[in-house]
């Protein structure tokens, strides 16, 4: 939510630029879709092939109000109740609930190459490794820490934020009652990092998780032996890992079936956890209608939009 700027895989509709905030690939922390929303207000977005932006779900503050002339948008990103996209000239657009701010540009920022919509906060990463942010600020997870730099990823979480840095370590600030900001001493050769509501996923360069913070529902208990992951992404209070032959493991709460991965799922190429419901983007460009609570129909994936 979750949640990874070059690197870019080609599909029938979608284009995914790498990893949540989300695909161990690359630093970009969410992209061709994303998924946000707590409880009350869950919602997905999407990007096209084309540069244009769909959403569906829930849309009480306004998430869903893409705006009309929104064009050659990059990557999307999906937060509590607002919306971010990405433009290819690395400006950003944001729409939706707007209490904190959090869907309020900062004036003039430009050359973003990464955004990351939080619960009530937004993060930019800027093609210079530094991180822009602002919204909410009540626990200090739009207060950037002084000198961060050397940044290729972000992921913002329901109150906290991480930093993925070119040489593989995690830098992490905001909310930390249950540990969620305090990255596991010593962590190192992180590849994507992943912000939930209350912990935290780092996904290593062999393969292996790494997973902090609120543990209450089991998700920050990476199931033993999980291996050969290519990308992580954690939600409210469920995780999913994306595996390299395509398949899908997940953990965590299932108390709206967000953990139900539908049998015989494959040929997954992302994977983006909500507050309750999970997607699934295929290598063929399919986007899985997904599993979990459709509530708000936040699982019902617009006719057209994929195949």
């Amino acid at each position: 939510m979750s949640t990874r700027n070059t690197f870019c895989l080609h599909f029938s509709v979608f284009c995914l630029l790498a990893l949540s905030c989300v695909a161990a690939l690359g630093p970009l922390a969410s992209a061709a879709y994303a998924i946000g929303g707590r409880e009350t207000a869950p919602h997905s977005v999407a990007r096209t092939g084309s540069g244009t932006v769909a959403a569906w779900g829930d849309n009480s503050s306004g998430q869903l109000n893409v705006p009309a002339s929104l064009r050659g948008v990059v990557a999307v990103s999906a937060g509590g109740g607002h919306s971010l996209a990405l433009r290819a000239d690395g400006t950003v657009i944001a729409w939706g609930q707007n209490t904190f701010g959090q869907a309020t540009v900062p004036a003039g920022l430009s050359g973003v190459i990464a955004v990351s919509a939080g619960g009530g906060h937004s993060l930019a990463l800027r093609a210079d490794g530094t991180v822009i942010a602002w919204g909410d600020n009540a626990y200090g997870q739009a207060t950037v820490p002084a000198g961060l730099s050397g940044v290729v990823a972000v992921s913002a979480g329901d109150y906290h934020s991480l930093a993925l840095r070119a040489d593989g370590t995690v830098v992490a600030w905001g909310q930390n009652t249950f540990g969620q900001a305090a990255a596991p001493a010593g962590l190192s050769g992180v590849v994507a990092v992943s912000a939930g509501g209350f912990h935290s996923l780092a996904l290593k360069a062999d393969g292996t998780v790494i997973a902090w913070g609120d543990n209450f529902n089991g998700q920050a208990t990476v199931p033993a032996g999980l291996s050969r992951v290519v990308a992580v992404s954690a939600g409210l209070r469920s995780s999913l890992a994306l595996k390299a032959d395509g398949t899908v493991i997940a953990w965590g709460d299932n108390g709206a079936g967000q953990l139900n991965v539908p049998a015989g799922l494959s040929g997954v190429a992302a994977v983006s956890a909500g507050g309750d419901h999970s997607l699934a983007l295929r290598a063929d460009g399919t986007l899985v209608t997904g599993w979990g609570d459709d509530s708000y129909d936040q699982l019902t994936v617009p006719a057209g939009l994929s195949g």
